[in-house]
């Protein structure tokens, strides 16, 4: 009854009874023993949490994640390919939306795989600058903080990872720009993508042009056939894709493929510029008329040459700088191409991870180790227009041979020898048949000499636009692995282009053509005036006008150019008067070849000649024409006399003075007496109302000089008759009626001012 309603107490409640003493301290070393074992299991929890950490940071760090090292592994851009032709013919159907779509999912893949290969060139560069030590601990093996250091070689345990992480990085990188490389190739159509020599799709001639959208279509039955392309635009279309800029700039990483892709772009490129250039002289290209049709009009078809040359210079140009464009290529003339390859993708750190290419990824393989460095702008351009060079200078020296041919017309003008060699262009304009006509002859060697001539300044000025491009590239700042490349900066003479080559030695060709023509023609002037009708000053006041004429309508001569080479000093104004008017100036017998010769220096001096140096001979012209004028006073003064009737008193007033003696008298003397002089003076004061003047129109064709000469003539005459009257009405005259002088010499003087 006392425990009722009490609880009762629970069996773990109630204190056990106290045991012995060794049972209580073994219980107590135990428990001591497992707290320091859950704490040591604490620690080591957390040191490997820490590892942990340090080891996914590690791993983000320096290597590729799943889907980065599945598209390195296993993407071939063969959807890239396949999807451009889908591409073209769903939009051939009408249904463009699902071929840019595919088109779109295909470039997306290959961004992905080139932006993953960017980074794994990020990754292999950061491992050897952080593991690169050797056997020595870095300070990325202490960040792994590793738990037993007296693990033997356990502080580079972190070296040994990464080398073995490099070595696999290394071997997926090759792997994937063996693929890179290849893909370029095809997409390109150069190197195993070339067309063949015999593929029917690729046209040579006009001939060919037919049957090209077929056979096209049949060559893009497989990705990446040879002859893919269609027309000369969707080549050049494909080579401006952002996708082959990047590819090429991802390239940089592995330098024997880069090196080798760009050589077979730039001879691929090469091919394509030489059979467009023979397809438009023969077949014509572009919708245009073959170059050839102009062959019988020599500056012309140089000129329709070089302008095709150039253009296609320029867009080879623009080619080459949208591939190597972008910051860390080695190109010297890019920078807007690169902002269009960041829209093709990448991660906005391209820049970044293209300032050092890997040097260490040349990838020897294939023997490839070793070879020079990637070409840039200006070897890829020397290398594309090479091609192209050979038959425009060949075309060029048969244009510039066709027109030095003077040598033939200076025989035909003496009767004797050959005729010029005929041209073998169309037309033979360098050519002249046994029985042309003589004047014929001279003004078309004139022709040929004022062409050349033209010929000269085309090539001046394309060799300088070519000049210019090259400086831009060249000047244009660049650098990356051409900078690594290349010791000291050097860069390849600008001579090396071939373009510019040819133009350069194609002047100096042409150059020295004109100036053995010139003089050939200077020597010819006498045998071409008897030929012609016209005197020898007129001839050369022609060339010299002419020649000056297509001076200044040139281009090629309105560049600012170094005047000091051998070329400039055969063309300059200055070899021509020497030549031509210093021929001429000792021929100069009437007044119009004084005036032929300083129409001839006024036209130098406006187109260019130094006022300075045509002075000397303007000043000769003038002492030549002077003299001539003054023989020709004399001789019509006379006449003018006769006609007025003044020539008779005049001879007997010098008889008279020649024989008088002391206290003579003229009006004795015959001749002179007051009858004479009457009827003498009233003829002559009745001819003042119309005097006899001559108006020199067949003795100058220049108005100035023939103004000069009337004045002259009439000036003499007043001076006859003042000698005349002073004479009469002087002490030796012995007139004792002067009624007959009707008029003082000031009156007379005033009659006949003109």
């Amino acid at each position: 009854g006392r425990w009722k309603g009490r609880r009762r107490r629970s069996p773990a409640l109630v204190r056990p009874r106290p045991a012995d003493s060794s049972n209580s301290g073994d219980a107590w070393e135990r428990e001591r023993s497992l707290a320091s074992l859950l704490a040591s299991a604490q620690r080591s929890r957390v040191a490997a949490f820490d590892r942990r950490r340090a080891v996914e940071a590690f791993l983000d760090k320096f290597d590729l994640g799943e889907d980065e090292a599945r598209i390195l592994d296993r993407y071939d851009f063969e959807g890239l390919v396949e999807g451009e032709y889908a591409e073209e013919e769903i939009g051939e159907m009408g249904e463009g939306e699902e071929g840019e779509g595919a088109a779109r999912g295909s470039m997306d893949d290959a961004n992905t795989f080139l932006d993953a290969l960017e980074r794994l060139a990020v990754i292999r560069k950061e491992l050897a600058k952080a593991f690169g030590g050797g056997g020595e601990p870095t300070p990325a093996d202490d960040s792994l903080d590793y738990a037993d250091p007296s693990e033997a070689g356990g502080a580079r345990l972190g070296a040994h990872s990464a080398l073995h992480m490099m070595d696999r990085l290394s071997t997926r990188q090759e792997r994937a720009h063996e693929r890179l490389y290849r893909f370029v190739q095809r997409f390109l159509g150069v190197g195993s993508g070339a067309p063949s020599p015999t593929d029917p799709s690729v046209p040579t001639s006009s001939a060919d042009a037919a049957g090209r959208s077929h056979s096209a279509s049949d060559a893009t039955t497989a990705p990446g056939a040879p002859g893919r392309f269609r027309d000369p635009d969707e080549m050049d279309e494909a080579f401006h894709r952002p996708v082959i800029a990047r590819s090429l700039r991802v390239l940089q990483h592995s330098r024997a493929r880069r090196s080798h892709a760009l050589e077979l772009v730039a001879a691929g490129r090469r091919a394509e510029v030489t059979r467009r250039f023979l397809l438009a002289l023969t077949s014509g290209y572009g919708g245009a008329a073959p170059l050839e049709v102009r062959a019988h009009d020599p500056a012309g078809y140089a000129g329709d040459m070089l302008a095709f040359a150039f253009r296609a210079f320029r867009v080879e140009g623009e080619l080459v700088r949208t591939l190597l464009g972008g910051k860390g290529d080695g190109t010297r003339g890019g920078g807007e191409e690169g902002g269009e390859e960041k829209e093709g993708g990448g991660d906005g750190k391209d820049a970044e991870r293209d300032e050092e290419p890997d040097d260490d990824d040349d990838d020897g393989e294939d023997g490839r180790e070793g070879e020079g460095k990637p070409m840039d702008v200006a070897e890829m351009l020397a290398q594309s227009m090479g091609g192209l060079a050979r038959p425009l200078r060949t075309r060029l020296s048969q244009v510039v041979s066709s027109l030095a041919t003077q040598g033939g017309d200076v025989d035909a003008a003496d009767g004797s020898g050959e005729m010029g060699e005929r041209s073998s262009m169309g037309g033979g304009r360098g050519s002249h048949d046994d029985d042309d006509d003589l004047a014929s002859s001279s003004s078309g060697a004139l022709n040929r000499l004022a062409a050349l001539y033209c010929v000269c300044g085309l090539l001046r000025f394309y060799r300088s636009a070519v000049r210019k491009a090259l400086d831009k590239v060249e000047g244009g700042g660049g650098g990356g692995d051409d900078r690594a490349g290349r010791s000291g900066g050097e860069r390849p003479p600008r001579a090396e282009n071939p373009l510019l080559t040819t133009c350069d030695e194609c002047l100096a060709d042409a150059s020295e053509a004109y100036a053995a023509s010139l003089r050939a023609y200077a020597a010819a002037l006498g045998a071409r005036a008897l030929s012609s009708g016209s005197s020898e000053c007129r001839l050369a006041s022609e060339a010299v006008v002419r020649i000056s004429e297509e001076r200044a309508a040139s281009p090629g001569f309105a560049v600012d150019e170094d005047e000091e080479d051998v070329p400039s000093r055969r063309l300059s104004l200055t070899f021509l008067i020497g030549v031509v008017v210093d021929a001429a100036m000792p021929r100069a017998r009437t007044l119009d070849d004084c005036a032929d010769l300083r129409k001839a220096l006024g036209a130098a001096v406006k187109c260019g000649l130094d006022p300075d140096e045509a002075s000397v001979r303007v000043a000769a012209a003038k002492d030549a024409e002077a003299r001539l004028v003054e023989d020709l006073v004399d001789a019509e003064a006379g006449e003018v006399l006769r006609a007025c009737g003044l020539d008779g008193p005049l001879e007997a007033l010098r008889r008279f003075e020649g024989t008088c003696t002391e206290g003579a008298k003229m009006a004795s003397h015959p001749g002179l007496s007051p009858k004479e002089l009457e009827a003498a003076t009233k003829k002559f004061y009745a001819s003042l109302f119309a005097p006899p003047v001559p108006t020199f129109e067949d003795a100058a064709r220049d108005p100035e000089t023939r103004k000069v000469a009337r004045s002259k003539t009439a000036g003499r005459v007043a001076d006859a008759y003042r000698e005349l009257h002073e004479a009469i009405v002087g002490e030796r005259g012995g007139y004792a009626d002067l009624s007959f002088l009707g008029h003082d010499p000031d009156q007379v003087k005033t009659l006949l001012s003109l």
